[in-house]
């Protein structure tokens, strides 16, 4: 795990016109929220279309502050969300990191990730260094944000521009010769407009797995505290990495018929049984500009718009245990290793995954308005919208001599980091392209119909269109394609919301809710066949109740919540429409209880905890063809799952900290089902990460950081083939200055 920016300060320009009008669906006034590196706690979010009252939304929030990612050095995305629970990582063949799963459900990279709450949903290696925090809405979400969100959404908040001069320069050095350097300088250029540039670099070598990449985003606003406030700006990211390999599972026999193992028994953290063939290679390029606009009677209109190209590129390895030496670049039947047996003179067979190139563009336009009025003697907070955004994409496989399950040699178990042959470089032709519309429309209004009451009601419209093409050829070794197919999707669909909300003085709020949510067939955008086209969109819906509390003058906030999350009509297939369509028969559902508290006891001691228990997630209904999983639990959803942050101030200059993030007993998909595994697992762990800081002077700091204190072997991100191992432990120090 790598250093992240200590730079930037809380999101909290002066006090303007759009503070004392409806953002989202309250009415926000006063002076803004001191939040992000100042403390972990915060009551206000913008995971919605505009600045929320957390208090005020009947759904589970989580917010990650920029002062948590700071202490714990989390510097990507995903090292930030093991610290939200209910969240699991599945590895993929071709190497993408953005298969998250929350609360047992994916959260798909086409509408749940987002950036300032628009859709983000390519793949690429998504560093920290230009967020000011990060939100997850944990429930169905599509009457807000559209197709997707299932489990929830994830919500990237970027750094803006502040009426101030200061700069950030932080450095931090490592074991696995790590250097990351960042830079945050924020420049007052008049009297209502100022700009901003977040800057990073990174290196680092462990083995044979590499990180290299730095990235860049400045912004420019003007008008700030005015009826009109604008902003541009643009964001670069360059990213040559080379990434950990997978791990096969270990077994008694051969994989899939033995009794599994974990992968990762016996092994050490961080060796590396990857290949010199081995590399991750991207590039995130996009611009965006917003318009917030201040009527007379508080009402405001926000405007963004974000358009962007993504590139990425991958071959990654997996390595496979034998007692045996290989025979035809294969271990030879029945002598897999088992966890007992596997010792440094086990064989490791090493075989490269499908290599695979992407290269997408988005462009996203979105227009909210927010208002707050009295009508019928009730108090009205509304917020509605319009959105469109037009996606492509043209993918890229791998043909010739290299391509899926390439044998890459081997080397043992006690000799990790040996491959020293000359590196392949596989050559691609195109396997599919596609080009879609989405247009979507909502309205949701928040109803104070008694002193200590509110309703919640909302409703979208959906339409998306998609054509899609698959690219054939004669043989491997073609270069000329011989054959297209194309398939066209058109889809439209309403999304609801609903809630109760109780909220008997300023510092409770209970709420109980429904959502609704809908994937498109074309969701993934790997759907091609004609199959998929005949197939409607699946259908969820969440209930939740739950309690947000506020202790100790508001300075600790307490956050629990029931859920019950339900895919009811899910693709399936059926022997009867076998070839012609999918039929929607399928049902699973997930339900448990989250917690969560945040905020400071005393002036000196501060708290960060998450904890998830999800003791159902089962498939409850499938077609002929899968019967047989069936009261299956779902894949990728561990019981338990949580962790914990904690903070002391132990003299005005020193302060100490240390976390535990952990997750029971977790199992892979079992193939496409959905279902988990019942051959394959990984072992629940708990993990430590702690940190020292003195601050010289207000302006200079020192910090160290250890990650994973006891060099915890444990597994991370999951497929049913093969498992990613967590990062080692890794020793950071780090010096900032401010100036």
């Amino acid at each position: 795990m790598l250093a992240a920016s200590v730079s930037s300060w809380a999101q909290t320009p002066p006090a303007s016109p759009s503070q004392g009008g409806t953002l989202g669906t309250v009415t926000v006034t006063g002076e803004a929220e001191v939040q992000g590196k100042d403390q972990m706690q915060t009551k206000k979010t913008n995971i919605g279309k505009g600045t929320q009252d957390i208090r005020d939304i009947p759904q589970s929030i989580n917010v990650i502050t920029e002062k948590l990612i700071d202490d714990a050095r989390l510097d990507t995305l995903k090292d930030a969300l093991h610290y939200s629970a209910g969240i699991t990582f599945a590895a993929t063949e071709n190497g993408t990191d953005q298969d998250i799963r929350l609360r047992g459900f994916p959260v798909a990279t086409v509408g749940d990730l987002l950036i300032d709450g628009m859709r983000d949903p390519s793949q690429y290696d998504r560093d920290t260094f230009n967020l000011d925090r990060i939100e997850v809405l944990r429930g169905s979400a599509s009457m807000i944000f559209g197709r997707g969100s299932t489990g929830g959404v994830i919500n990237q908040v970027t750094k803006k521009p502040l009426l101030a001069d200061q700069t950030d320069l932080v450095g931090t050095v490592g074991t696995g010769g790590i250097r990351r350097t960042t830079i945050d300088l924020n420049k007052r250029i008049g009297e209502t407009s100022a700009f901003r540039l977040n800057g990073m670099f990174n290196k680092a070598e462990n083995g044979g797995a590499r990180i290299d990449k730095s990235g860049i985003a400045p912004s420019y606003s003007w008008g700030i505290g005015t009826r009109d406030e604008f902003t541009i700006g643009a964001f670069y990211l360059d990213v040559n990495n080379v990434p950990p390999p997978g791990q096969r599972y270990l077994s008694n026999g051969t994989f899939a018929n033995g009794v599994a193992q974990s992968s990762i028994a016996n092994l050490r953290p961080g060796d590396f049984y990857g290949s010199a063939s081995d590399y991750l290679r991207g590039r995130a390029t996009y611009g965006n500009a917003s318009w917030l606009h201040t009527f007379d009677d508080g009402g405001t209109l926000r405007t963004q718009l974000r358009s962007g190209t993504f590139e990425r590129s991958q071959w990654g390895t997996t390595a496979s245990f034998c007692n045996r030496a290989p025979v035809n670049n294969a271990c030879p039947p029945g002598q897999a290793t088992t966890a007992a047996q596997l010792n440094p003179l086990t064989y490791v067979l090493r075989n490269g995954l499908a290599p695979r190139a992407d290269k997408y563009k988005g462009t996203y336009l979105q227009s909210d308005y927010s208002n707050t009025f009295t009508l019928g003697g009730m108090k009205h907070e509304i917020i509605t919208g319009v959105d469109a955004s037009r996606e492509e994409a043209d993918r890229f496989g791998a043909f010739g001599g290299v391509g899926t399950n390439y044998y890459k040699g081997f080397t043992w178990a006690g000799l990790p980091n040996d491959d020293t042959r000359t590196a392949l470089v596989p050559a691609f032709r195109q396997t599919s392209d596609y080009a879609a519309h989405n247009f979507g429309a909502y309205i949701q209004d928040l109803v104070q119909v008694a002193p200590d009451w509110k309703l919640l009601g909302g409703l979208r419209w959906d339409r998306f269109r998609g054509n899609f093409s698959q690219t054939t050829y004669a043989n491997a070794n073609a270069v000329v394609p011989n054959g297209r197919s194309t398939t066209n999707l058109s889809d439209s669909l309403f999304s609801y919301r609903a809630g109760v909300l109780y909220q008997p003085s300023p510092t409770q709020s209970y709420h109980l809710s429904y959502s609704t949510s809908f994937n498109a067939s074309a969701d993934t955008y790997q759907y091609v066949t004609q199959q998929t086209a005949n197939t409607p969109a699946e259908k969820s819906r969440n209930i939740e109740l739950g309690a947000k509390l506020d202790w100790l003058d508001g300075k600790l906030s307490t956050r629990a919540a029931l859920f019950r999350t339900e895919k009811y009509n899910e693709r399936t297939t059926d022997s009867d429409f076998a070839g012609t369509s999918y039929i929607l028969s399928g049902k699973r559902h997930s339900q448990g209880l989250e917690l969560e508290v945040v905020g400071r006891l005393t002036p000196q001691w501060e708290v960060y905890g998450s904890y998830a228990w999800i003791p159902t997630a089962k498939i409850d209904q499938v077609g002929s063809t899968q019967a047989n999983i069936i009261g299956s639990r779902v894949g990728l959803t561990p019981k338990q799952s949580g962790a914990v942050w904690i903070s002391y101030q132990a003299t005005p200059k020193l302060r100490l900290a240390g976390g535990l993030r952990g997750a029971t007993q977790n199992r892979p998909l079992q193939g496409a089902t959905g279902a988990a595994s019942t051959t394959a697992y990984v072992p629940g762990y708990v993990v430590g990460d702690i940190m020292v800081e003195y601050k010289f002077t207000p302006d200079v700091f020192a910090q160290f950081n250890v990650t994973n204190v006891t060099n915890k072997l444990y597994g991370d991100q999951l497929y049913p083939g093969f498992v990613i191992p967590g990062t080692q432990r890794t020793f950071q120090a780090t010096l900032g200055v401010r100036f």
